[in-house]
């Protein structure tokens, strides 16, 4: 009888064993499924923190590609341009499509500027970026990162590389990968900004606006500057515009008329004006003021800001009035992708947009002012915002320009306009 319920006893502590031992294989196993739930959490995390490293390794790629085995050489043999163009994009260029480009340049250190431009524009965008040839990792980098972090920026803006010809063979261009949080806009300050055409080579300004043109298959283009905004809505505005006047229809885009956008500048620190109304207010805090207000009011004056400040804001893009131009008018304009391009043997500092707009005036061509459209230079334009060698600059494109105007005689000789 006692022996009958030990045996009882026994079985039954078994039993409870045996359940406690399943128990604990149950809790072993969903702590393994929790601890892998987590770790995916994480992984999750990291990886849409920072920009996945084979992505960003396979653009370094192309571009490095682009620029060692794809380049063309310039006019004079001196400069590598390099055009990329991935797989998302298609471009015929024998059609260009009913568009407007915004067109723009910049060097290896405003690459950073791209992003508030390409979010405010909406739209396609061509850039060329100048790069000394020891930057040329540093700027693949900067790029891949900026195709990864940034969907608009990858579909929207169309990349060209211009860089002086090596001295001798380059090696590969090295990924520069870093473990921080690279897609934050905050980490593209850019560092110390360099001074305006500070560089070695010699900025080619015109030789960029020019690739850049090349590389947009828009009918229409708006070449600016890259630390410049334009304001909301331009490009919708001027697209619904040029459709209500039919200068998308065939031969239209033709007519030689440019559009001119006004131009200011604002101080670093304000906020930049997304529409006329609060450019108003701002101008008349002094905190916005029309473009080279300091250094060549003249060189902008024939846009005619008191008329243009006065003009109450419309529903719609319109023009105020038409302008001949007049020496030395240099308003920033949308035209039509096939006005002539810039004289490429302007460098650095002086001469180099005017020449264009001289041209332009020479051929015939009229300046038509638009209302409820400006642009927005980031910062005022001061003397001291200029590198030390700006009048030697100046000097040398002075004697150039000489030159261009003499050729212009020659090139429209039926032409009774000259640059004076």
């Amino acid at each position: 009888m006692i022996i009958g319920s030990w045996t009882k006893i026994i079985l039954l502590l078994t039993s409870v064993v045996a359940v406690l031992q399943v128990i604990h294989l149950v809790l072993l196993n969903h702590l393994d499924t929790l601890r892998l739930q987590k770790a995916k959490v994480l992984r999750t995390v990291k990886e849409s923190a920072i920009p996945h490293e084979v992505e960003v390794k396979n653009i370094i790629s192309v571009l490095d590609d682009a620029l060692k085995n794809k380049h063309l050489l310039d006019s004079t043999g001196s400069y590598r341009i390099a055009n990329v163009n991935f797989e998302t994009k298609q471009y015929v260029y024998s059609a260009p499509i009913p568009d407007i480009a915004l067109v723009t340049q910049c060097s290896q250190h405003h690459i950073y500027k791209l992003i508030r431009l390409s979010k405010r524009w909406q739209g396609p965008i061509s850039v060329a970026i100048y790069m000394d040839e020891e930057a040329v990792a540093e700027v693949f980098h900067k790029v891949a990162l900026l195709m990864t972090c940034f969907p608009a920026f990858r579909e929207n803006v169309t990349i060209s590389f211009v860089s002086p010809l090596p001295a001798k063979n380059r090696p590969s261009a090295v990924p520069i990968l870093d473990a921080k949080d690279l897609c934050q806009e905050e980490n593209y300050d850019g560092g110390v900004a360099s001074t305006n055409y500070a560089s070695s080579e010699g900025y080619p300004n015109n030789l960029l606006r020019n690739v850049a043109r090349r590389a947009s298959n828009t009918e229409f283009v708006l070449v600016i500057d890259v630390d410049m905004l334009p304001s909301e809505n331009l490009r919708q505005d001027f697209l619904l515009f040029a459709t209500q006047r039919g200068l998308f229809k065939k031969n239209n885009h033709l007519e030689k008329i440019v559009f001119v956008v006004p131009a200011f500048e604002s101080k670093e620190n304000v906020v930049p004006p997304l529409n006329k109304g609060q450019l108003l207010s701002l101008v008349e805090t002094g905190e916005v003021r029309p473009f080279y207000s300091q250094l060549c009011s003249k060189c902008q004056a024939p846009t005619n800001y008191d008329a243009w400040l006065n003009e109450p804001a419309g529903a719609e893009m319109a023009t105020m009035f038409d302008m001949i131009w007049r020496d030395p008018w240099e308003p920033f304009y949308i035209s039509s992708n096939n006005v002539p391009l810039y004289d490429e043997r302007f460098k650095q500092y002086g001469f180099n947009r005017i020449s264009q707009v001289c041209e332009l005036h020479v051929a015939g061509y009229t300046f038509s002012i638009l209302n409820n459209a400006f642009l927005v230079h980031i910062g005022f334009k001061t003397t001291s915002s200029f590198h030390e060698d700006k009048e030697k600059d100046q000097e040398r494109n002075r004697m150039i320009f000489r030159q261009f105007k003499a050729e212009l005689k020659l090139k429209y000789i039926e032409s009774s306009r000259r640059c004076y």
